[in-house]
């Protein structure tokens, strides 16, 4: 469900989350009103005001908490994919320092890889099922190229170990990308998200159960600004999903192999 929600694009996830939110506070909303018409009015009323500062210290210590997390990881996609896709370019503009076939070799294993990532690495991500069992075999034919030959000149050498070191690079930065996009907001953070809403949501219509516009005015407030936090979570939640402020293989595609 979190995913399905997560494929969305912007609007269609602040659809999703507001509607979900107002419909939560519709239905806390129409039980406070035919609790009103009760004798066990007096006794919800009775529920003190600072009830609220706890529930909504926590809520806000929890957004806070997973909004800085997920921001991180944006941050963290971009620079992962600028540094593989800058680690890939190095090893091709070296390939012209190599001799004729091993250069050949390289530049075809190369394309093979960044055909791989956008076909098979990049959809995979998207739906959350890319894992480091997928070896990228254009990285290892490419890193095995460069291996096939021993240099004849200084600056074959230099070439063939800088292109060695960008090759490793580029595995070590797809394994981090790869990692990083199994992360996500777990279901039992969203859980407790929605909890702690509901308990405020709950408290606001106890308190104010006696006076139905002044109820319906808090509850309206308080349900929209969760739900813009939600929204925000998200969007970013997902930086390689399909849905939201997600990355393409943009950088990739700029490699360009001859």
């Amino acid at each position: 469900m979190l995913h399905w929600i997560e494929s969305h694009s912007i609007l269609g996830i602040m659809l999703l989350v507001f509607g979900f939110c107002y419909v939560l506070t519709i239905a806390i909303f129409g039980a406070a009103a035919i609790l009103s018409r009760r004798a066990v009015v007096r006794e919800l009323k009775a529920a003190s005001p600072v009830t609220l500062t706890p529930l909504a210290v926590i809520l806000a210590l929890l957004l806070a908490f997973l909004s800085s997390r997920v921001w991180t990881n944006v941050d963290r996609a971009g620079e992962y994919v600028g540094q593989e896709a800058s680690a890939l370019r190095q090893a091709l503009l070296l390939a012209d320092a190599l001799p004729p076939d091993v250069r050949n070799n390289l530049r075809d294993s190369l394309k093979r890889h960044l055909h791989f990532i956008e076909t098979q690495d990049w959809p995979a991500m998207g739906r959350g099922e890319a894992t480091l069992q997928a070896i990228p075999t254009g990285l290892t034919d490419a890193m095995a190229a460069v291996l096939s030959f021993t240099p004849a000149q200084p600056a074959q050498q230099l070439a063939q170990e800088r292109a060695l070191v960008a090759i490793e690079h580029a595995f070590e930065v797809r394994r981090d990308r790869i990692r990083l996009s199994q992360l996500q907001i777990a279901p039992i953070q969203w859980a407790v998200i929605v909890a702690l809403t509901m308990l405020i949501l709950v408290t606001i219509a106890m308190i104010h159960i006696d006076n139905r516009t002044a109820m319906a005015a808090t509850l309206l407030i308080f349900s929209t600004a969760v739900a813009v936090c939600l929204v925000l979570l998200m969007v970013y939640d997902r930086p390689f999903g399909f849905g939201g402020v997600s990355m393409a293989p943009t950088a990739f595609r700029e490699v360009a192999v001859d």
